[in-house]
């Protein structure tokens, strides 16, 4: 049975390491005839994304070449592939462990009504709906807010203080495998224009709330089990 398994690791393998092969000599040949239809760029480069996200990992730096020669025609689309490139990586989803840790301290000890814990309800029935890694770790935030009538300027340091522990923050990943962003081995730090991003989105959020709570009447008796303490 084990030599089964692993020789069926092996042949995978094989099998990307040859798509990931076939793929770069047909990237390269678009690069160098000059192609700048993006789509058509990326039908081949996705191919390569995928085997990056498969068993081997490899083509990552071949991948960031073909970024920067999108770059020379198209920066915009370049920089969003390089942005999502570092998420789809785990090289910044630090950050989203680093919120849950906070949201988990910060409702420690808070129950639903159902019985829960008030963080198993956030975990259960919010973040899920929530896609986007750098609006998941605000809508942490959100629930931090109203858990001890913290700021959102409040956690923002606290938030960067745990992300940048990431011995700390690999240490608790197992306690998060329902947020299925698991950070790599290399942290790369945000930069400032997504620390004001995630603080602007948790602010947003907790605006939109306060003008209609009717609206979201239930959201905080369900994992409160009353009114936010702030209200």
């Amino acid at each position: 049975m084990n030599e089964e398994f692993y020789k069926s690791i092996e042949n995978l393998l094989k099998l990307e390491r040859k798509s990931l092969t076939q793929n770069t000599e047909l990237l390269k040949s678009l690069m160098s005839r000059g192609i700048q239809d993006v789509d058509k760029l990326d039908r081949v480069a996705d191919q390569i994304l995928d085997v990056m996200h498969g068993l081997s990992g490899e083509g990552e730096d071949f991948y960031r070449q073909y970024l920067d020669y999108i770059a020379t025609f198209n920066p915009t689309e370049a920089k969003k592939r390089r942005d999502d490139l570092e998420y789809d990586l785990g090289y910044k989803t630090h950050v989203l462990y680093a919120a849950a840790l906070l949201c988990k301290k910060e409702l420690e000890s808070k129950v639903a009504p159902d019985g829960r814990t008030s963080f198993q309800v956030v975990m259960d029935d919010y973040i899920p709906k929530v896609y986007d890694v750098l609006k998941k770790t605000a809508s942490f935030l959100f629930f931090a807010h109203y858990a001890n009538n913290k700021t959102v300027t409040e956690l923002m340091p606290m938030l960067q203080a745990i992300t940048e522990e990431t011995d700390y923050v690999y240490e608790h990943v197992d306690e998060f495998e329902e947020l299925m962003h698991y950070p790599n081995n290399t942290y790369h730090p945000l930069t400032e224009e997504e620390w004001q991003t995630i603080q602007y989105i948790a602010e947003h959020n907790i605006q939109l709330y306060e003008q209609h709570p009717e609206m979201n009447k239930d959201l905080m008796y369900n994992v409160f089990g009353d009114k936010p303490l702030n209200q």
